[in-house]
This record gives structure tokens, C-alpha cells and sequence, in this order.
């Protein structure tokens, strides 16, 4: 093996190579192994060798802080065109609260897109500080740009054939998805009817991250359900000479602490996804 591995005229070559070269001309139990062992200890190959993964960096987390700080958006389809001609779901979800906003459209271009975010999302939860998207052209068009500039909004994008760096809104996607496979009819025109009450049915439950519901984290309290109206709720403690403004600043040390509670288990189900990432996929 010296002579058909490390001399000059054997070049160090690969172990398929030098097995061969030895198979050629000898013979002895266990000649692949040595072959091999020789071939990997030996030192003018192991400088030359390149590592066998390439070089990842640490793995960073970036966790929201306050509702509204991040805002992902994702078109989903297209899906069969129902009957009012609608054949895609474009899906808003904040990073923080985890509420999500399903709207059913007929087109995917610009001017669509961005007057529907406004119309569904804006103008009722108010203006976020960053949304991050994929490299769709509706996102990356000229209008909604001119759009996040004139709102003073940071626009994101994630990486190229990397959908998983835009992971919240991509698992919101397959729920929604679980959600109207349940409900819709074997024709599937018309899940467009059934997306308002199944987002409902999404805010009000409490989210595997934060523990809360989304509607209690964007405003400090519940949706009323209609078991609610038939049964009525439990009544809590109140006083009937409250006033106004003694309401408001409960209800502000209320969300507060709602936040602060979120803000530990984000931390924690942040950090178990590092550890095994497998578990959220």
C-alpha cells in the first residue's frame, strides 16, 4: 500500500482508486478495511481534505418584543376558484400576538394585495413596524414599497428557495389549510364562506407558543363565542361604581401582564427550537 498509495506514481488518490489498484494484484481477508484505514490516516490526505459539511453559523433567534414589532405575510394557492371567483388566501400573522388575518382574493397582483392588507389588517390592528415576506413580485412590486414608505414600515424578504426562515406564517398556513379540509364541501368552491369563522375559531384558542390566545394578546380579552350567548360566561368579581377610566388602566395592567407572560414562553419555545428543530417542522 505504500507503493500504490503514497508513492509518486500512485498520487494519493481516493480509497476507490487505491483498492482497486491493490485488488488488482493482491489478495487477504479484510483488504477493503485496510484499504480504507490506510487511505484515512494518512497524513498528506488528511491536509488536503476538505471538511465533509460545510460551515454553518450559530443559529440566532429573533424574538419579538411588543405586538405589532413583526408581521409576516404569505399568499397561499392557487386554490379551486369558488363561486365569487376567488382562488387565493393571502395570510397575516403577527410575530408577537399570533394574530392572524385570512382574506380571501381573486388576484395576486400589487394593487390587490396592498389595498386588501390595508383594508383587513391595517386599518383594525393599526400599523406594524417591519413585515417580512417571501421574493413574490407582489411583494417586491414598486406599490407595495411606495406603500411600506409612506407608513414608515421596514420591508423584509426572506431567503431565496428558504421558506423556512419565514417559519410562523408557513405552519399558520398548513392549519389553515387542516382547518377548511375539515369543513369544506366535496366540490371545494366554496372554503371562501367558511376562512372569517375558522380564523375565529384560530384567535380564540390558546397558541402552542405563547399559551394565549391571540385575541386576548391584542386586546386583553376574549371573543365572545356563541356558546357564550347561550350559557353565558362565568361572572367575574366587578365593582358596578367603576368608572371609565379605572376600567382602562386595569385593562392596561392586564394586557401588561398578559405580554410579559408571552414574552418568557416565546423565550423558551425559541430556545427549544434550537435545540430540536425537528419538532416544530
Amino acid at each position: 500500500m505504500e507503493q500504490l498509495h503514497n508513492n509518486i506514481t500512485s498520487g494519493h488518490l481516493g480509497i476507490k482508486k487505491t483498492l482497486a489498484r491493490v485488488t488488482n494484484r493482491f489478495y487477504w481477508y479484510g483488504l477493503r478495511f485496510d484499504v480504507e484505514q490506510w487511505c484515512k490516516t494518512c497524513d498528506i490526505c488528511a491536509s488536503k481534505r476538505t471538511p465533509q459539511r460545510k460551515a454553518k453559523a450559530p443559529m440566532k433567534q429573533y424574538n419579538v418584543g411588543a405586538p405589532l414589532d413583526r408581521v409576516a405575510i404569505d399568499i397561499m394557492g392557487p386554490l379551486p376558484q369558488t363561486k365569487k371567483a376567488n382562488k387565493y388566501i393571502m395570510v397575516i400573522g403577527d410575530y408577537f400576538t399570533k394574530w392572524t388575518q385570512a382574506i380571501a382574493i381573486k388576484k395576486i397582483d400589487a394593487i390587490t394585495v396592498t389595498r386588501k392588507l390595508i383594508d383587513h389588517f391595517i386599518s383594525i390592528v393599526g400599523v406594524p413596524l417591519q413585515i417580512h415576506s417571501d421574493q413574490g413580485s407582489c411583494f417586491e412590486s414598486e406599490v407595495f414599497q411606495q406603500m411600506c414608505k409612506i407608513l414608515g414600515i421596514e420591508k423584509t424578504r426572506t431567503t431565496s428557495m428558504h421558506p423556512s426562515s419565514n417559519g410562523m406564517i408557513e405552519k399558520a398556513n398548513k392549519t389553515i389549510q387542516n382547518m377548511l379540509f375539515a369543513f369544506v364541501s366535496s366540490h371545494q368552491k366554496d372554503w371562501d364562506e367558511y376562512l372569517k369563522p375558522l380564523m375565529m375559531a384560530y384567535r380564540s384558542s390558546d397558541h402552542a407558543t405563547t399559551g394565549v390566545s391571540p385575541c386576548k394578546m391584542m386586546f386583553g380579552r376574549e371573543v365572545t363565542m356563541p356558546l357564550d350567548l347561550l350559557i353565558g360566561r362565568p361572572k367575574e368579581d366587578s365593582n358596578d361604581d367603576i368608572n371609565y377610566s379605572t376600567y382602562a388602566k386595569e385593562l392596561q395592567e392586564k394586557v401588561g401582564n398578559i405580554h410579559n407572560f408571552a414574552r418568557r414562553r416565546i423565550y423558551k419555545s425559541s430556545e427549544l427550537m434550537k435545540k430540536c428543530p425537528s419538532n416544530f417542522l
